[in-house]
């Protein structure tokens, strides 16, 4: 065997040791969801900023954006389109995942799956040049020591930053800082995030949110399967909004 055969399965050695000391191993799989409470009874939680901090960090154009949605009509949720993870961190409604932690990524089911369907976290390459954007935008991780650092970019902006219809650009940029906490036999996924969006936000937000995890499975779920509910409720929405509008005339 030559040097250099040693020398790259030395490489390959202490790149598989580097990856064991800092992959948190298999105990992240399984199913979380959202924690609040007397779920987070004991634990030491970092505060959660839920919409009220998104509307304040809102630039003019952005708040009157806002203040223009004309509910159901414009959510997307109503239209069986996704509502995005972004507008699940920004909102105090639960948002359930299922964890899948691999060697070069981490995969997260959602629940209701219609807010993004599932997520992809890429550990092993940088983002692609020349992101095409899209719903879920393109993630990235490495570990430091036990938290996975995520960056998320390529966003469309088809999403809202909370559940009242605050905007965003492709320019929103994520970064997120995930980690297992343990309390009372109980474990949680912690998750610390901050969104930028200069061109919407006046400033950087942050956020934090807690999952426990579950010892059963997640639950199927169909947008569709409420498709004629989802209609009438619309239409009985745009229906009030032009009767108030052929009102004020």
């Amino acid at each position: 065997m030559t040097k250099m055969s040693y020398l790259a399965i030395g490489a390959a050695l202490l790149s598989a040791v580097a990856q064991a000391q800092t992959s948190p191993g298999a105990d992240w799989n399984g199913y979380y969801m959202m924690a609040r409470g007397k779920d987070l009874a004991g634990l030491n939680v970092i505060s959660p900023n839920f919409g009220r901090t998104v509307v304040e960090h809102l630039q003019p154009w952005a708040k009157l954006k806002r203040d223009s949605v004309k509910g159901v009509i414009d959510d997307n949720g109503f239209i069986c389109k996704p509502a995005g993870f972004l507008r699940a961190y920004g909102s105090p409604f639960d948002t359930n995942g299922y964890f899948v932690l691999g060697r070069d990524r981490l995969t997260i089911i959602y629940w209701p799956t219609d807010t993004v369907l599932f997520r992809r976290i890429y550990l092993n390459r940088e983002h692609p040049r020349n992101l095409k954007p899209s719903w879920n935008g393109d993630s990235t991780g490495h570990w430091e020591d036990d938290t996975l650092v995520v960056d998320t970019i390529g966003f469309n902006d088809r999403t809202w930053l909370e559940g009242g219809g605050a905007p965003h650009t492709e320019n929103a940029h994520l970064t997120e800082r995930m980690r297992q906490v343990h309390q009372n036999g109980n474990t949680y996924m912690e998750i610390v995030g901050q969104v930028e969006d200069p061109r919407t936000l006046t400033s950087p937000y942050t956020f934090s949110r807690y999952y426990k995890k579950q010892n059963f499975e997640m639950e199927d779920y169909v947008c569709n399967d409420a498709v004629d509910f989802y209609k009438e409720w619309r239409k009985e929405e745009i229906e009030a909004q032009r009767k108030a509008a052929a009102g004020a005339k």
